[in-house]
């Protein structure tokens, strides 16, 4: 086992001791390293500090257990080996600006701010990305027609069979460009839980005429849009959703105005289980 597995071992370490008070000294001793050199091979695989990331996860899993129960904040905060209720509050608001209380007059945690997990599936997904950066492209406005799905983290994370039922009605989509284009639009709320999502699957028309009943219609705006790229399998596209959101954009100044973003599937597409197919990103974004 080289040094890069030891350090995935260490982040399933942290994933079974969030609910205690487990040091950096002890993670470095169970994966005989000096806690010097446990540091600097952390924070070069993974990108924090080991204490960094361990707080986070513990505040992550936190919140959430607050935003789901109904478990007092004391409560909480022992149970993830905080040593008291104001050391909990100090962190929590350190990484959520506002304070666990607040949770409970209606302040919502978007999803962006949780910290997931880690894991090596992740970690070396992102080795494999291009060094390049994403494009900032003008585009838009954008006319579509589709079917609206509604998602929660409960489901299975493969929407091959609502896409299928989609692509085999469009047909009766008079006005759409052809060769057809299509996308995915994913939008959500400002209140929305962070477990869910909405979905938009749909093909680009010329015009909102002769919509079919089964259909909606929406239109994307025309704006600055980051352009990425996903390569391979749809159903390992999260991964580069976690790139995008907890790797490259924490680290820029973008500003994201709007509670969207969608894929498009070009015509050479070679489908969702194929490991050669590309597809694009594009989150609006406003500079500072």
């Amino acid at each position: 086992m080289n040094n890069r597995q030891i350090i995935y071992e260490s982040l399933k370490i942290i994933e079974d001791n969030l609910k205690s008070e487990i040091s950096v000294q002890e993670i470095s001793d169970k994966l005989g390293f000096s806690v010097y050199y446990f540091i600097r091979l952390f924070k070069g695989v993974t990108g924090f500090s080991p204490k960094a990331y361990l707080l986070k996860r513990k505040i992550t899993e936190a919140a959430i257990e607050l935003m789901n129960g109904n478990k007092k904040i004391i409560d909480t905060a022992f149970d993830f080996g905080f040593g008291s209720p104001e050391t909990f509050s100090r962190a929590f608001q350190k990484q959520f600006g506002f304070n666990p209380g607040q949770l409970k007059t209606g302040e919502m945690i978007t999803s962006e701010n949780f910290l997931r997990p880690l894991t090596a599936e992740k970690l070396e997904y992102v080795r494999s990305l291009p060094e390049k950066d994403p494009e900032l492209i003008d585009f838009g406005p954008l006319h579509l027609i589709g079917m609206p799905l509604y998602f929660n983290q409960d489901m299975p994370e493969d929407l091959s069979v609502p896409w299928k039922a989609f692509a085999n009605n469009t047909e009766s989509i008079i006005d759409r460009v052809k060769p057809e284009k299509y996308y995915q639009v994913q939008y959500w709320f400002p209140n929305q839980d962070y477990g869910s999502i909405f979905f938009f699957l749909a093909i680009e028309v010329e015009a909102f005429k002769n919509i079919p009943i089964q259909f909606t219609a929406k239109t994307l705006p025309a704006q600055k849009y980051l352009r990425f790229y996903h390569r391979g399998f749809s159903n390992k596209v999260g991964l580069t959703y976690e790139y995008i959101y907890n790797t490259y954009l924490p680290e820029t100044e973008y500003k994201l105005p709007h509670l969207f973003n969608f894929e498009y599937y070009p015509p050479d597409h070679k489908g969702p289980y194929n490991e050669d197919s590309l597809s694009e990103i594009y989150i609006p974004v406003t500079l500072k």
